[in-house]
């Protein structure tokens, strides 16, 4: 008996549908690879989706080659703060500091960590050291000032930012923090003359702005 053409018989007929369903299974296959693969790199290789974490390698591989690099430990120290490892991060600067005392990135950044994990004292000591090492550091200075300002502690203030004020008389934040200063002390006068300054500097300064509507006088 002769098949007719068309019929599951059909050489010519059957072949190609046996031929896609083995590509769809090569397919689905890959696919599963790949979704396996990306599996393991979330969970058995976290460093893989963690922030930063590359940066992090990359200088700790850094410091494998130089452990005794103060400008290695302190891009590794930067790495682990901007990641939140605090702890980690104050380890690195302090080895830092073991081989360069007056380092002030890292009694600086120190600093910033103290404040941002509540440390208070340990975070007014570290900034001071720094403006002891270099008083017209800018951010040092400012950081210090504007925990005085928000402390009420004006003298304070003064001391920590005019000598970093006096040597960066473009830094119209700098000089903000002094008239805010020299405002609660008593002495307008001088208060005024730092608020036109931080506005030559910095037009749109609303906080200086504001400084001189405080004391009377036209923006």
């Amino acid at each position: 008996m002769t098949e007719k053409p068309g019929t599951p018989l059909d050489p010519e007929v059957d072949r190609a549908p046996r031929a896609l369903v083995t590509t769809v299974i090569v397919l689905l296959v890959a696919l599963l690879g790949v979704v396996s693969y990306l599996g393991y790199l979330m969970v058995a290789e976290p460093r893989y989706t963690s922030p930063g974490q590359i940066e992090i390698d990359a200088a700790k591989a850094a410091v494998r080659e130089s452990p005794r690099d103060p400008g290695a430990l302190l891009e590794l120290a930067y790495a682990y703060q901007k990641a939140e490892r605090f702890e980690d991060a104050l380890d690195r600067y302090d080895e830092a500091l073991s081989i360069v005392p007056v380092e002030t990135a890292a009694l600086y950044n120190k600093g910033v960590i103290y404040l941002e994990t509540d440390r208070e004292d340990e975070a007014e000591e570290a900034l001071w050291a720094v403006l002891e090492i270099n008083d017209e550091h800018v951010l040092a200075a400012r950081t210090l000032g504007e925990y005085y300002a928000q402390r009420g502690h004006y003298k304070s203030l003064l001391e920590a930012v005019r000598p970093a004020a006096v040597a960066n008389e473009s830094s119209a934040d700098l000089q903000y923090l002094m008239g805010l200063a020299y405002e609660n002390l008593g002495r307008e006068d001088w208060a005024e003359a730092r608020y036109r300054l931080a506005l030559k500097h910095y037009p749109d300064m609303q906080e200086a702005r504001d400084g001189l509507e405080r004391l009377g006088v036209t923006p």
